[in-house]
């Protein structure tokens, strides 16, 4: 197609009663036509337009140049009629929450789609607005008419029946429900439950999760139960998709990434006496709670979870067999698991006089924060103790400490993940980074005795 330069003509023009006028003639839009053998002709269309001065003709095409110059060659074959139908639509756009530029960017792959399907005999593709009725047709009954909120509500009420009968923990059904509160009060839920497999409807999820207070920890939380929630509702045929797969988690800010931390094999052994009373200094201390050994011990020794232990019994605990059993009902997954008991673990829980009922106390996890006081401020009288050492003891510091000497000493991302109780891509993106310290020290660390 020629440029708009060349294209464009300046003629002067004699009127009858003497005066002269000027005479632009420019491009304005293109004829398409499609032969049965498939091929297609456009041309070029022309209109003119007459001014009374030569000034004002040239003003006119140096605009035209600048509109071709920052709009592109063809910007100048948008006919007058095409301009006036993309305003009018520009509200409707708005109110979907699009821009004209996506849309266009839409259309032009539609047309693109509408060519691959193009009949091979007649050469000719359906109509656009044709196919997007079928697919309507097709799409409509998986299409969720139903408001979200009353579907929220419908899958809150499933999961607390699971808890009840012992499919899912008690603690996760409640978690659930507090999480998706905040999206059942607020007008989004309103919405019918298929519009958020539309692309406006991901960016109402998206817009709805900024507005949530707090950082990216609460952003990622709130789209991971909303993405549990989804991904029922596909499992149930009621969308097509999981919009939350096309919302990305929030980064962190360096300040907020926290490595998981873990401690010594000396400072797991001054624990463990600790928490078995054996050290001068300890009775002295308010905070310390008997019975303590055994969790400190399963924790260490088996990377169990803290609030596992709570609900432990020591009938789960096979001190003979040397293993202990985290049923379904006991772990934070629906799986249970089997986790052997390393020889040093068993000198320590034999040495425990009362195993019957709960392994732990109640209170556990508050009166670990105690025992971390402990570690954190010894008496004087402690700290002079034969091999106490004092600790930290960061948060979870046991679990951590089991997982990264675990996988340093067997390399095996599967066995670890199994035991643990989590998915070898957790374990990665947690422990990865620690192992490349841990394994002079792994050894040492399972075979920790009084």
């Amino acid at each position: 197609m020629p440029k708009l330069a060349k294209i464009q003509s300046l003629q002067k023009e004699r009127t009858s009663n003497g005066s002269y006028r000027f005479r632009v003639r420019y491009p304005a839009g293109v004829v398409s036509q499609r032969f049965q053998n498939g091929t297609v002709s456009r041309r070029t269309v022309y209109k003119q337009k007459r001014f009374t001065s030569e000034r004002e003709a040239r003003e006119f095409i140096t605009d035209l140049r600048r509109e071709h110059r920052e709009a592109g060659e063809d910007s100048h074959l948008i006919s007058d009629g095409a301009k006036r139908a993309l305003v009018l639509l520009a509200p409707k756009v708005r109110n979907r929450g699009e821009s004209l530029e996506s849309l266009i960017s839409e259309l032009s792959g539609a047309l693109d789609a509408l060519e691959s399907i193009s009949d091979p005999i007649t050469g000719k593709a359906p109509r656009l607005l044709d196919a997007v009725q079928d697919y309507a047709k097709l799409i409509k009954p998986t299409l969720g008419t139903e408001p979200a909120r009353d579907e929220v509500e419908m899958y809150l009420e499933e999961t607390e029946r699971r808890a009840s009968t012992g499919n899912i923990q008690e603690d996760s059904a409640r978690g659930y429900r507090v999480r998706m509160n905040p999206f059942l009060k607020s007008k989004i839920s309103l919405h019918p439950l298929g519009f958020f497999s539309s692309e406006a409807g991901i960016r109402a999820l998206i817009k709805w999760l900024d507005s949530q207070p707090g950082g990216p920890t609460n952003y990622n939380n709130y789209r991971r139960h909303l993405s549990i929630f989804f991904g029922w509702a596909v499992k149930k045929g009621k969308i097509p998709r999981n919009p939350c797969e096309q919302i990305e988690e929030r980064r962190k800010k360096r300040s907020e990434e926290q490595e998981a931390e873990i401690i010594t094999p000396e400072e797991f052994k001054a624990l463990l006496h600790v928490a078995k009373g054996s050290l001068p200094g300890v009775m002295e201390d308010e905070r310390w709670s008997p019975n303590l050994l055994a969790g400190i011990a399963l924790q260490g020794f088996c990377g169990i979870r803290a609030k596992e232990m709570t609900r432990l019994d020591w009938k789960s605990v096979d001190l003979k067999e040397g293993h202990v059993l985290v049923s379904r009902g006991q772990g934070k997954t629906r799986k249970g698991r089997v986790i052997p008991l390393p020889d040093a673990s068993l000198i320590w829980l034999n040495s425990v006089k009362e195993r019957t009922g709960p392994v732990v106390p109640c209170e556990y996890q508050k009166k670990l924060s105690g025992l971390r006081s402990i570690m954190r401020n010894p008496s004087q009288l402690m700290r002079k103790a034969p091999g106490f050492v004092s600790s930290e003891m960061p948060d979870n510091c046991l679990r951590h400490s089991f997982a990264t000497y675990h996988l340093a000493l067997h390399k095996n991302e599967a066995l670890t993940s199994r035991l643990m109780g989590n998915s070898p891509g957790v374990l990665r993106d947690n422990y990865e980074a620690l192992v490349t310290r841990a394994p002079r020290l792994a050894p040492e660390w399972f075979n920790v005795r009084p």
